[in-house]
């Protein structure tokens, strides 16, 4: 049984990851619980953990609790410090988005990972979903085509739904709408590409706020894959679309992998067999990220794309600043390098229907 600690236990951690961590009982516990917060704390055990130890600091969680993995569902900021006190701890980590807030922090993380052997995995939902998964397959056998332009947006009443809360302080948060809700938007995107981002020119405004709220960003693959996206945090209703452009067929989805939609050359829409997931517990973060801990599957987010939008978003900042086009911080060629090809896609087509 591997022994989980859940950090921060707010909003995501109550609605989402102790929800989902709770389908996972048969091979995971959580064990220990952890924020600042004493009296969250103590709300969030009774809801889901009844058996877990309480902690209002999370170096002395690590130090007194034995543990296999710990997740992180705090703010952005506070993700980067608390990550690498656990890997060079010899414990695993799985983390909300962004990763971090720097390609500095991004690295140093990549570089922990690398000579400790752990795993860290970042919880974004896209990555894991069936139709995520048959995306790749097709990409890494060529099936897609060559891929010419991408076009992806979206649309929440972000500046008033978080007005006051710590995901418009910089200080937490690191950024805005983009480092929040958009990062699911740029991470579905660079996921489906594999590919690191070489130019970016952007545009962005703050609405009056201390943090981004909208966006307008053009981008340029290291393949020559074109890109535009937009991001508008003071609208209504929510919305979001990726649209991928191939030179045989048009792709449409979203950036939580929640529809899939394929049309041929010649506009007529294809069908595609997508293998629904027999496991209740599968096609999420979690179960992927237990299930690599245990050696079944290969990690869907790791650390690389964590790397790869880290250098992506300091970009898009540096070329709102600059009012002008800007080219990315090289990423480390071994980073570089895809890390799903066909094959290892196969075997995760298979172990979606354990």
């Amino acid at each position: 049984m591997l022994k989980f600690a859940l950090v921060g236990c707010g909003g995501m951690a109550n609605g989402w990851h102790a929800p989902t961590m709770l389908k996972n009982t048969a091979e995971a516990k959580v064990v220990a619980l952890c924020d600042i917060v004493k009296e969250k704390t103590a709300d969030f055990r009774q809801r889901h953990f009844k058996d877990a130890a309480e902690f209002t600091d999370f170096y002395e969680m690590i130090e007194k609790v034995e543990l296999d993995a710990v997740l992180l569902v705090t703010p952005h900021t506070v993700h980067y410090p608390h990550a690498l006190a656990a890997i060079k701890k010899g414990i695993n980590v799985a983390c909300e988005k962004p990763l971090v807030t720097s390609s500095e922090h991004a690295y140093s993380l990549w570089q922990a990972v690398k000579q400790s052997g752990k795993l860290l995995a970042i919880t974004y939902q896209s990555p894991y979903t069936a139709e995520f998964g048959h995306l790749a397959q097709l990409r890494d056998t060529g099936k897609l085509g060559k891929v010419q332009n991408i076009s992806g947006y979206l649309s929440q009443n972000w500046c008033k739904g978080c007005k006051g809360l710590w995901r418009q302080d910089p200080k937490f948060s690191g950024g805005g709408f983009i480092y929040d809700s958009g990062a699911h938007m740029l991470n579905a995107i660079m996921w489906l590409m594999n590919d690191p981002v070489v130019e970016v020119s952007c545009i962005m405004d703050n609405c009056g706020t201390p943090v981004d709220i909208r966006a307008a960003a053009a981008l340029r693959f290291q393949n020559d894959t074109f890109a535009s996206v937009t991001m508008a945090g003071n609208t209504a209703p929510f919305r979001t679309e990726i649209q991928i452009f191939t030179d045989t067929m048009l792709i449409i989805t979203d950036q939580y992998g929640n529809k899939l939609e394929m049309y041929r050359a010649d506009g007529k829409r294809l069908y595609p067999h997508v293998p629904e997931y027999t496991n209740p517990a599968a096609g999420t973060p979690h179960y992927n990220f237990i299930q690599a801990l245990l050696g079944r599957e290969p990690l869907r987010a790791p650390v690389r794309y964590g790397v790869l939008l880290s250098a992506l978003m300091d970009a898009m900042y540096e070329s709102a600043a600059k009012k002008a086009p800007v080219s990315v911080k090289p990423v480390p060629q071994d980073i570089d390098v895809p890390a799903t090809k066909a094959k290892t896609t196969r075997k995760l087509a298979k172990a979606r229907t354990r």
